[in-house]
């Protein structure tokens, strides 16, 4: 047991050894305890404390604000006085670390000389029964709600499991008062069954969100009726257990105090909601990820040919860049058509089953998150390992790939523009700061960092957009539209809204980094703050552009390597910080703690030591070959 909880629970043990001295005060002492279990309702204590609240977030932070700024109010609720007794996040570990000699000490404390007058004093139990009562009624609800029910298949109201819950539970009551062991030991069994089939009921629905998209009131909804069930568990084992040890009502008490401090927090508050949206859109968005992701030599081939179509398509975004820049527009309106003309650019990626390096790793990094569970068993760690492997080769495939094509088609553009129009693709000026601007020493390896984050960013709303199409129910909606059938027919009907089902997170995805890419550093050089992008391929075309405009003698210069030297940091920031973002979100949404984390770093050092090959290139040894992931429903996107 950790110092402080060894003082905290020495404390208690000195004070009743002290009690047990004197008698006198220890009587006084055990009157008080008993007078505010008499004067206090422990009801709502039990059944809602620590759950999710029903209502909106931003109301329940306004709520949890008041109430730290406020002074407490007058109370007759138990709750309140916990707050006061338990105030520090250790009290919930030192109680549930309490020896039992000191538990039962505490017991006969609280029973100690109780008088005629004090009779029905402790009326806990049947409080534990109404917070039964009430968590049924409140599961009964949320269960027969519109929300719930359009996600079960085929089953009426008086059908589902939470409608009988309150029933079972009366009858197991009352079995319990004849006294004869087998009608309770029924009813319980009965009991358990029917909470069996609220799980899976739930489960059904968690399903449904999975694959039909998810609605954050039904993510709200679901954790709020998981909890419930949780507490009805825990206290229908207290209630129906006639002689429950110290030790088991200690471990309630302190989950109550932990749970009563983090229903103060609004940092747990923020927490609670995060994890949950964030793990059911990352659920979605590793789907998507598994088409980034080449585990053999022919899978690795082609995406080296899909890495090289996408370094044409940046070589021509480049170049439309340059004349934009031509154009000298005002800065709103350079943003707008520098936007329109990134987001053209990795839409065509998109649609030709091209791909850009950078755009993978924000993607990939759910679909590794997914297989984090179970990582301390040898053969889901070798699975993971390979998994990590596999998107690094396939990381510096794409990135080869892009870079394969975006130089020669630069400079290819550079000769037809040259041979059309007699002016260079960059003129002399923009070409001789483009050089020192890509240098290793200067501001570039930053701006490729805030690059990754809007990577990571563009990456989180594919996946919004993606559940919300699929939760909406978009694509059933557009195919079934009697406008676009009349205008186009049923066939292309059906057509678009599939193309959109299938597309609409990689466009979404796209667009919204094209935005950023065009908008964000006109909107910071209005507010006067020096910051730009620096993207791996945009900018080794830029550099090749510079290098055609000067001429090759240039490429012995310093200013030149040093921003060959650039590039390549700008590719490594671009890379591990949107897949850094990507990768954490995606383990703190799925609760992978620590000791699972050094695991996976340790076993993946391990593979580095003994087949760093494997990081580079594909696998061709048949011992060696890397086990393929599960089916997945794959999305093409850039």
């Amino acid at each position: 047991m950790a110092p402080e909880l060894l003082v905290q629970a020495g404390r208690l043990r000195r004070f009743l050894d002290v009690l047990d001295r004197n008698p006198a005060w220890r009587i006084s002492v055990a009157k008080t305890l008993r007078s505010i279990i008499r004067e206090t309702s422990a009801m709502e204590l039990f059944s809602e404390t620590g759950l999710p609240r029903q209502f909106g977030m931003l109301q329940e932070i306004a709520g949890r604000l008041a109430h730290k700024c406020l002074p407490p109010p007058d109370s007759a609720e138990l709750g309140v006085l916990f707050n006061r007794l338990f105030p520090h996040p250790l009290d919930a570990a030192w109680i549930e670390k309490l020896d039992p000699a000191t538990l039962d000490r505490f017991q006969d404390l609280l029973l100690f000389e109780v008088t005629p007058a004090e009779d029905g004093w402790n009326a806990l139990a049947e409080e534990l029964e109404d917070a039964l009562f009430h968590l049924a009624a409140q599961l009964r609800v949320s269960g027969c709600s519109a929300a719930i029910r359009a996600r079960i298949r085929h089953k009426r109201i008086g059908e589902l499991p939470f409608t009988k819950l309150t029933s079972v539970l009366g009858n197991a009551i009352a079995a319990r008062s004849t006294g004869v062991p087998a009608t309770l030991e029924g009813e319980l069994n009965h009991l358990r069954g029917t909470l069996d089939s609220c799980h899976r009921t739930l489960a059904e629905v968690q399903s449904h969100l999975e694959t039909r998209g998810v609605s954050t009131d039904v993510v709200y909804q679901l954790a709020f009726m998981e909890a419930c069930l949780g507490r009805f568990e825990v206290l229908l084992e207290l209630h129906f257990n006639d002689a429950p040890s110290p030790g088991r009502s200690s471990s309630f008490v302190a989950l109550l105090v932990r749970q009563n401090l983090a229903r103060e927090s609004v940092g747990e508050l923020l927490r609670q909601n995060f994890h949950l949206l964030t793990r059911k859109i990352l659920e979605r968005n590793a789907a998507t990820g598994e088409h980034y992701i080449a585990r053999t030599p022919v899978e690795y081939r082609d995406m080296l040919r899909r890495a090289a179509g996408g370094g044409v398509i940046m070589a021509f975004t480049t170049w439309f860049k340059l004349i934009i820049l031509g154009w000298q527009l005002p800065g709103l309106l350079q943003g707008a058509a520098t936007s329109l003309n990134y987001a053209s650019g990795f839409v065509a990626i998109q649609l030709t089953g091209a791909t850009l390096a950078t755009k993978q790793p924000a993607n990939t990094a759910p679909a590794l998150a997914a297989r984090m569970h179970h990582v301390r068993e040898p053969h889901a760690m070798e699975i993971l390992v390979n998994e990590i492997v596999c998107l690094i080769r396939s990381q510096v495939a794409a990135i080869a790939g892009n870079l394969l094509l975006v130089v020669p088609t630069m400079l290819a553009l550079h000769f037809l523009v040259l041979g059309a129009t007699g002016h260079s693709l960059m003129t002399a000026e923009k070409a001789a700061h483009t050089i020192p601007s890509l240098s290793v020493f200067g501001p570039s390896l930053f701006f490729a960092a805030f690059t990754g984050v809007l990577l990571w960013s563009s990456s989180m709303i594919a996946a919004w957009a993606d559940n919300w199409f699929v939760c909406h129910r978009v694509a059933e909606s557009l195919a079934a539209d009697r406008r676009l059938i009349r205008a186009f027919g049923a066939t292309r009907a059906r057509g678009f809204s599939r193309f959109l089902h299938k597309n609409i997170a990689g466009l979404a995805g796209n667009i919204s980094f094209g935005l950023m890419l065009g908008f964000i550093p006109e909107v910071a050089a209005f507010a006067g703050v020096p910051l730009d992008i620096r993207h791996v391929t945009l900018s080794s075309s830029f550099l090749a552009g510079a290098v055609a405009s000067l001429g090759p003698a240039v490429m012995t210069t310093a200013p030149f390597w040093l921003a060959v030297l650039g590039i390549a940091g700008i590719g490594l920031m671009n890379v591990t910080v949107s897949f850094g973002l990507a990768i954490w979100v995606a383990i703190r949404a799925r609760g992978i703690e620590a000791p699972e984390r050094r695991a996976i770093f340790a076993a993946l050092g391990q593979r580095l030591r003994h087949h760093p090959g494997q990081f580079l290139l594909p696998v061709t040894s048949p011992d060696l070959e890397l086990e393929p992931a599960p089916d997945q429903v794959g999305r093409p996107g850039s």
